[in-house]
This record gives C-alpha cells, sequence and structure tokens, in this order.
C-alpha cells in the first residue's frame, strides 16, 4: 500500500480550502474556523484495468469512479479520457495502429452491462448493451476486438465488431470465468480462469483451450510481452508471477515481486517496465525489474473515503475509515493511512463504527451489516435484515445502531435479529451519539437534524431547514456539526437557538460523478480535542476543522 504521509497544512478561509479539495462554489462567508488538510487528495478512485496506447500513453479504469483515466508514466500526470458518466469502467483496450481499429478507445462499463467505444475524435458510444457483468476487454493485432462476461450465469466469450457493425459472434460459454486478458505473439488469447490458480491460452476461431500455467496464485490478469513471457498479477497476495515462454513443451513459473494486494491489472511499457494497478488504494506502481526495483506512478490512499469513526490504534487517536476496498486507519497527527492487510479486511464498507473491542460496518450498496472482534479474527455479527443501512452505531452490549433509510427508521441488530427502536423518519442517513441514551440523526429527506430518545423511541427536532444533510457529530460545545454535500459544506448549528455558522466550505464532499447513491452517510467525527474530521470522497482527502477559540495543533 501507499502510505500517504504529510503534516497538515493549515488554511484560513474557505477560497483555499476550495483550491485544495474538489470542490463547488464558496458563495458563504470565511468560516469561523480553520481547516487544514490531513490527508492530501489523490487523483483516481481505484483504477483497475489499465493498457498503453500507441504514443505511450497509460489509460485506467474505474467503475467506483465512473471514468477512464488518461496517466502520464513518466510524471504521473493523472487527466480525465472519458467524463462521468460514460466513463464507468472495469477494463480499457485501445485498438493497435495500422488496423482498421487504430485508435478506438474500449472499454466495458460492467455494472450497466455495456461495451463502450471512443473512436478518435469522437464522442464516447455504446457499441453493444444487455451484457451484464462484462468484463475484460482486448484487441488482437488485427484489431478483433474480444470481451467476456463473468460471472453472469452464462460465462460468455465474445467478439465484437466496432468497424464493420457485424453482430457479436459468441466464441463460447459455460467454459470457466475469465478476467484481464491480452493476447500474445502467437495469436492467442491469454487469460487467467478466475478463481482458480490456472493461466490460459484460447484459440479465439477454434474456441480450443489449453492450461499453460498452474500453481499461479490468484491471477486476475495477464499480459503477454513480445517474447511470448506471460506476466499476471496475483489479487489475494499482490505477488506478480512471470510465466516463461513455451520451451521444448514446458513453461516455468515464479514470483517476481510482491506488493500490497489486491492488485487488479498490469501493462507493459515498450521499455520493459510493467505497470501495475493497486485498486484498494487508487494508485498506480512501475517495477523496473532489470534494476530490481519498483517506483510510485500515481500515490492512492483510499478507493473513496467515507464514513469515520474515533478510535485509539498504536496507541494514539487515530481515524477509523470506511472505504469500498476495505477500511483503513488515519493518524490525526501526521495523515498517514494503514490498511490492515487485505485477507482480512475485504468488506465494503460506507459506515463504520467502533468501539474498544469490536469493528462494524455497513455497505451502501448492499443490506450486509458485519461484527468483528477489533482484532478482525471473529465474525460476531452477519446480517442482512436491514433493506438499506446507512449511518452504524456500536453499543456497548455489541449490538448495532444502524438506520434504514428506505423503512425511515432506526434498528438495533444483534445476532438473531432486528428490533424498531423509532420509526417514522424522513430518509435517515447520519448517525452520531449524543449521549447513554440518545443519539443524533440526519435525516437527509426532511433537511433535519432529530433527536431519538433509544429508551422509547421518541423523537425532537432539534433543527430544520438544512439542504439534503447525510452527516451529523456533536461538537464540544454542544452545537451540531452538519455535513451538507451539495452545498459542499460543514456547518454548525445551535440547537437552542438555530444559529448556524459554516465552518468550511468549497469542500469535496459532493457525491457528483461518483458511484454511489446519494444518500451515502458522510464522513464527519469528533476528536478529543474538539478537531472535527470529515472526509472528502471527491478528492480522497480528509480535512480537520479547528473551531474558533480552540488551538490548532
Amino acid at each position: 500500500m501507499q502510505n500517504v504521509t504529510q503534516l497538515s497544512r493549515s488554511v484560513t478561509a474557505a477560497a483555499v480550502i476550495a483550491a485544495l479539495c474538489l470542490g463547488g462554489n464558496n458563495a458563504l462567508a470565511a468560516p469561523k474556523a480553520s481547516v487544514s488538510v490531513l490527508v492530501p487528495s489523490t487523483p483516481m478512485h481505484a483504477v483497475e484495468g489499465i493498457a498503453f496506447d500507441a504514443e505511450g500513453r497509460l489509460y485506467g479504469t474505474s467503475i467506483h469512479g465512473q471514468r477512464v483515466y488518461r496517466i502520464d508514466p513518466a510524471t504521473g500526470a493523472v487527466s480525465i479520457a472519458v467524463d462521468s458518466p460514460d466513463g464507468e469502467s472495469d477494463d480499457v483496450a485501445i485498438g493497435p495502429p495500422g488496423t482498421p481499429a487504430a485508435g478506438i478507445l474500449a472499454w466495458t462499463a460492467q455494472r450497466s452491462g455495456e461495451i463502450r467505444i471512443q473512436r478518435p475524435g469522437g464522442r464516447p458510444e455504446v457499441l453493444l448493451r444487455g451484457v451484464p457483468r462484462v468484463n475484460p476487454i482486448a484487441f488482437n493485432a488485427q484489431g478483433r476486438l474480444f470481451t467476456a462476461q463473468v460471472g453472469a450465469g452464462s460465462d460468455s466469450l465474445w467478439e465484437l465488431d466496432p468497424v464493420g457493425g457485424k453482430a457479436p459472434r459468441l466464441v463460447f460459454k459455460d467454459r470457466g470465468q475469465l478476467n484481464g486478458f491480452s493476447f500474445g505473439p502467437d495469436g492467442r488469447l491469454y487469460a487467467p480462469q478466475f478463481r482458480s490458480d490456472k493461466l490460459l491460452a484460447i484459440n479465439v476461431d477454434s474456441g480450443a483451450i489449453e492450461t499453460i500455467a498452474q500453481q499461479v496464485g490468484s491471477p486476475a490478469a495477464v499480459k503477454v510481452d513480445g517474447d511470448g513471457v506471460v506476466w499476471s498479477v496475483d489479487y489475494l497476495t499482490g505477488d506478480v508471477w512471470r510465466t516463461s515462454a513455451e520451451q521444448h513443451g514446458a513453461r516455468t513459473a515464479h514470483i517476481v515481486a510482491s506488493l500490497p494486494a489486491p492488485l487488479d491489472s498490469l501493462a507493459i511499457a515498450d521499455d520493459g517496465t510493467i505497470y501495475v494497478s493497486a485498486a484498494a488504494d487508487s494508485g498506480i506502481v512501475a517495477l523496473d525489474l532489470k534494476q530490481g526495483r519498483h517506483r510510485t506512478v500515481v500515490p492512492g490512499g483510499f478507493t473513496m473515503p467515507l464514513g469515520i469513526a474515533m478510535t485509539q490504534h498504536d496507541g494514539r487517536e487515530q481515524l477509523l475509515v470506511a472505504d469500498p476496498f476495505g477500511y483503513r486507519f488515519v493518524d490525526t497527527e501526521n495523515g498517514r493511512i494503514t490498511r490492515p492487510p487485505w485477507a482480512g479486511n475485504r468488506g465494503a464498507s460506507s459506515a463504520i463504527a467502533v468501539t474498544d473491542s469490536r469493528i462494524a460496518w455497513g455497505w451502501v450498496s448492499s443490506n450486509r451489516l458485519r461484527s468483528l472482534g477489533s482484532s478482525g479474527d471473529a465474525l460476531l455479527i452477519d446480517s442482512t435484515a436491514v433493506r438499506t443501512p446507512r449511518g452504524l452505531l456500536l453499543e456497548d452490549a455489541g449490538t448495532l445502531l444502524v438506520l434504514d433509510a428506505a423503512e425511515g427508521k432506526l434498528l438495533r441488530v444483534d445476532a438473531t435479529g432486528t428490533a424498531t427502536l423509532a420509526a417514522g423518519l424522513t430518509e435517515p442517513v447520519g448517525l452520531a451519539r449524543l449521549d447513554a441514551d440518545t443519539v443524533l440523526v440526519a435525516e437527509r429527506g426532511a433537511g433535519a437534524i432529530s433527536q431519538i430518545d433509544l429508551r422509547n423511541g421518541a423523537r425532537r427536532e432539534l433543527a430544520k431547514g438544512l439542504t439534503a444533510p447525510t452527516g451529523v457529530a456533536l461538537m464540544r460545545d454542544g452545537r451540531l456539526a452538519v455535513v451538507e454535500p451539495s452545498l459542499r459544506r460543514v456547518v454548525a448549528v445551535d440547537p437552542k437557538t438555530s444559529m448556524r455558522t459554516p465552518l468550511a466550505t468549497g469542500l469535496a464532499v459532493s457525491l457528483d460523478g461518483l458511484d454511489l447513491p446519494a444518500n451515502t452517510n458522510a464522513g464527519i467525527a469528533v476528536g478529543r480535542d474538539g478537531a472535527i474530521y470529515v472526509s472528502c470522497p471527491g478528492d480522497n482527502s480528509i480535512v480537520k476543522i479547528t473551531p474558533a477559540g480552540r488551538r490548532r495543533k
């Protein structure tokens, strides 16, 4: 993992923080608080499939960011080749020069079930619809285009015609799941058989399949160099494998490098440098095997930082941050990110909670809730009983307090089921503790912050007239810190007088352009010294807000 370590840089006005975080207009007066960047922004969201074009530019894909990125491998500069939502992508390929498909950018929109292309100088267009779970894509040397569906009930390999408009040709189906693949100099399609330890070579005309290697970990993608050497990445361990070209009817395979898992894809530059996509950290790493070293091309840290909670880790106060590729810790002193090993941290999370003995999380795109021992080795609750889980808290008894946004309820969840504590809420999203018997709820649909008594479900409205609030936290002076993502700001609300004070504006808290529901709970938490921490999924940063009258650290 690429840890990000940078001392917070202070800013004193919303205009400056707007330049540091992707954000909207700075229409309000300067916040009566100082704002600093704890974790700097990074340019990509969970980059997955990668491929070079004829000019040596690297392209990377993102389902979560719904973009196709263009990356300068020398400088690490990132630009957007195809923006959201057209750029939703899992894998990418570029038509080779000297063929009818030269320069055509093709990518797989897995969640939409579409293959999309962009011709040189053109705009994005849909080449094929109705192909759920479409995943890898590759051109051969003649410009023929191939793609495959993975885990769609009937795993299929297809040939498409982006030039002549011929109907798709089914090469085969129900012969295993194929992931990131590429063509070799012998004209065959080389692919990992997903969820196995095998590498395959496929004749795309006859459909004949040969297993060329086994026991090469859990390969997610392969690329073949000009000498016929097959390079693959192990998704689960982070190992990079070299499988030799065939010699006297045999091949050998061995590990050449190990990086933090998960690894999603790889691409080979003309000089032999291997570029690897570190999906969970949204980064690119280059391996120079001749020199035996690697370098970070594009730094990362998060897929998207979402819900956050305060905790103690390694003897100091840290943030526990939810992320679609597993939670991670952030040191509040220096912004250093620590992601626990992938083997025990593979649960997508958008809401997160923690106590001394437990960690719990829920994911916004499913109804799964999980609670583990804080050591991560004991699954204590695994529930799918909540329709649309959002805000989340852990109780001392180990039970979960969960908001169901669709049902408008506050629920208590344990290993046996759920109990309704309060109903009649309007799209409840954000959840925070007020005291032992009372919680705060951000009702996005009502534009309100409510107080709920856990003993009897009584509800009292503390603030209203807010704009779609998705996060709330109790400040040390008794005010409420509220995130309004569509306005890209955090405001302080006095529950006694209803007076509002902008704390920070121009923040990258909007979910525009990201593959997330608008009612995803925001990440906001208050530290022991009263500092407020806010996650910014738009640019992967975390900011620290120090209210007026409190000294910055």
